[in-house]
């Protein structure tokens, strides 16, 4: 009984330290992801809902459509990756916000690698992409941040190896473009549900919606298979 008694007060310090710990690691990556999460629904919201991609063709509009597109889908890939590789053990975190928040995480990236639903093949990005663009997003030894815009910019220009990870979503751009002149919605699915996902995770992040999101969390319209917890 002492053994078993010993064993369950080793357990129940070790899990506070580690919901702490949790807390901690969520509170320090937190402004971060949620900006990087508000600025990428943003963008979605805007190619799918509204009329950005008519200015596709403008070349003084042009970077502002394909370069930042990139930057924001890497710059959220980055910080996803600093959180994930700095805490492995989230997912496993028994406090539901944390549980929550690794969910739609999982989500988010299942969303961007799933092929299983035809004419949908636009920003496709399987796992290892997805990992890669974080990868190659992300700077730092000791503290790892994201590039900003203007670096991003110069390595996204003049340097082809960095570039090349980013060409699904140059040509999911191209893809949605043709799309719209056909009147075909169905190219936007994936980054309708993107979208969805996004605003889940916002307001997870920003819960007492007294943050900069609390202005930004339309949903685009749905579409079904949708896995946010709005549908």
């Amino acid at each position: 009984v002492a053994a078993a008694f010993t064993g369950w007060v080793t357990w129940f310090i070790d899990e506070v330290r580690r919901r702490a710990d949790a807390k901690k690691l969520v509170a320090k990556y937190h402004d971060p992801l949620l900006l990087a999460s508000l600025d990428l629904q943003s963008r979605l919201f805007n190619m799918t809902q509204q009329n950005l991609l008519v200015h596709v063709e403008d070349e003084e509009k042009k970077d502002l459509i394909f370069v930042y597109t990139a930057f924001l889908f890497g710059q959220f890939l980055s910080w996803t990756y600093i959180l994930r590789r700095e805490a492995q053990f989230l997912r496993f975190s028994t406090q539901k916000n944390s549980r929550e928040m690794s969910r739609i995480l999982e989500a988010i990236s299942h969303v961007l690698y799933t092929d299983a639903n035809p004419g949908e093949g636009p920003f496709m990005l399987w796992k290892g992409q997805q990992m890669a663009i974080g990868e190659v997003m992300t700077r730092g030894d000791d503290q790892l941040y994201c590039v900003g815009y203007s670096t991003f910019t110069m390595e996204y220009k003049n340097d082809p190896e960095f570039r090349r990870w980013f060409i699904p979503i140059e040509t999911g751009i191209q893809d949605l473009v043709q799309a719209g002149k056909r009147r075909d919605r169905v190219p936007t699915y994936r980054l309708r549900r993107l979208q969805h996902l996004l605003i889940d995770l916002i307001m997870i992040l920003d819960e007492d919606g007294e943050g900069e999101g609390r202005t930004r969390r339309g949903y685009v319209d749905a579409v079904s298979g949708c896995d946010c917890n709005g549908c």
